[in-house]
């Protein structure tokens, strides 16, 4: 299990930083591929009319904010595009349960215990 953590960090982490105007959408999908072959993330999908990443909890959990932060920028650099940001994003386990909430235009994320 932390050996994917360290795999997808690096790689995510990589994508980190990449303000709106910066993204590459084709290699943020690509990214986000990766992501899902190592076991990070389990799909994408929109939940309640807002657009939501699913993530293996235990790995959730086990990762630092920088990823956090990194897995959601490039979601959304791959479901907006460049230029664009996405005024919300929920992350949800596999199970459903909604881990934490990203505001796109404040940039905070708020986790739930």
């Amino acid at each position: 299990m932390f050996k994917i953590t360290a795999t997808c960090a690096a790689v995510l982490v990589a994508g980190q930083g990449w303000a709106s105007t910066q993204c590459d959408p084709a290699e943020a999908e690509g990214i986000l591929e990766h992501a899902q072959a190592s076991g990070i993330v389990a799909g994408m999908s929109m939940l309640n009319g807002i657009p939501s990443i699913s993530v293996e909890g235990e790995v959730w959990a086990a990762i630092d904010l920088e990823t956090r932060l990194s897995i959601i920028s490039t979601f959304e650099c791959a479901v907006a595009g460049r230029g664009n940001i996405l005024a919300e994003v929920q992350v949800i386990a596999e199970t459903g349960k909604i881990l934490a909430s990203f505001d796109g235009l404040t940039r905070q994320l708020t986790t739930n215990n």
